[in-house]
């Protein structure tokens, strides 16, 4: 089997999720993997992609992600597809990594953001898109494919399925007050606007937006806030969390993360609450 022989079994299949994305790093694989039998791949070849792309300025996490998808995509067709005798040259390949990027905003830069992707709107979508992303920590396509037959106001919750979430974990998403008010607003649109949508951010074309990079980086560049990506934005809302002295335990959940340790890069915020626990030790002399 060739490399274009594995990735479409894979992007074929039912359970595919985050198709768009991976659709991107198949592109960036197929001018050097395509047409290669998987049988004749080397550790090597991998190695030398992976250096190709750095040399490129490519950064670390994308690469990863292009990886991962490459040995997701044999190792389904090795398991579902009985082909064992496939190898994964990719499995377990480490890449080198630079320090891990934790880009957050203050309040006072969130609500000039706000103020600017507000400005010149037709529609409260980006606005409220990106309340949302600041008070729940969801990641980009767990709100802009949230329907609202999973939003409880009443219970001040929402539901994330397991085909919603990275992790493919089912979770309860509290919500603030800011958050309450960013749905009701939203919800007023649509029922003016679009009142047969499913989707919580739906247009009154009938479809749902799903994208918002363009205006929210211009509502950066209004708001003179540099660097700043919309993933960024859950970066925040951890950053925020931890300032104020949240445990790492409790924003991992709220997170939706696997495993502290992911969690464990914002620790460096809350330097206080080591200081307050060592505080609580009595003197011995």
């Amino acid at each position: 089997m060739v490399f274009e022989d594995v990735v479409g079994i894979y992007l074929a299949a039912n359970n595919h999720r985050s198709k768009q994305r991976d659709l991107f790093s198949l592109k960036q694989l197929q001018p050097y993997f395509g047409g290669r039998g998987i049988v004749d791949l080397k550790r090597a070849d991998v190695r030398e992609y992976i250096a190709n792309r750095q040399l490129n300025g490519v950064r670390v996490s994308t690469v990863q992600r292009e990886l991962r998808f490459f040995s997701a995509a044999i190792n389904f067709v090795r398991l579902e597809h009985d082909r064992l005798d496939l190898p994964n040259p990719v499995q377990r390949l480490a890449i080198a990594s630079a320090d891990v990027r934790v880009r957050w905003i203050t309040r006072e830069e969130a609500r000039a953001l706000l103020g600017a992707a507000s400005m010149f709107a037709r529609r409260p979508h980006v606005a409220n898109f990106i309340r949302l992303s600041l008070h729940t920590g969801c990641r980009k396509n767990e709100l802009l494919k949230l329907e609202w037959s999973r939003v409880d106001l009443e219970r001040a919750v929402f539901f994330l399925d397991t085909a919603d979430t990275k992790s493919g974990k089912r979770r309860v998403v509290p919500l603030s007050d800011a958050a309450l008010d960013a749905l009701r607003d939203q919800r007023d649109w649509i029922r003016r606007n679009a009142p047969r949508s499913v989707w919580v951010f739906g247009t009154s074309e009938g479809g749902r937006l799903t994208t918002v990079q363009k205006v929210f980086q211009a509502a950066c560049r209004r708001a003179g806030i540099e660097d700043f990506r919309v993933h960024d934005m859950r970066h925040t809302f951890a950053s925020w969390l931890v300032i104020g002295g949240v445990s790492l335990y409790v924003v991992k959940d709220l997170l939706g993360h696997s495993s502290v340790t992911v969690t464990e890069r914002y620790a460096h915020l809350a330097p206080h609450v080591g200081r307050s626990a060592v505080q609580m030790l009595l003197p011995v002399g």
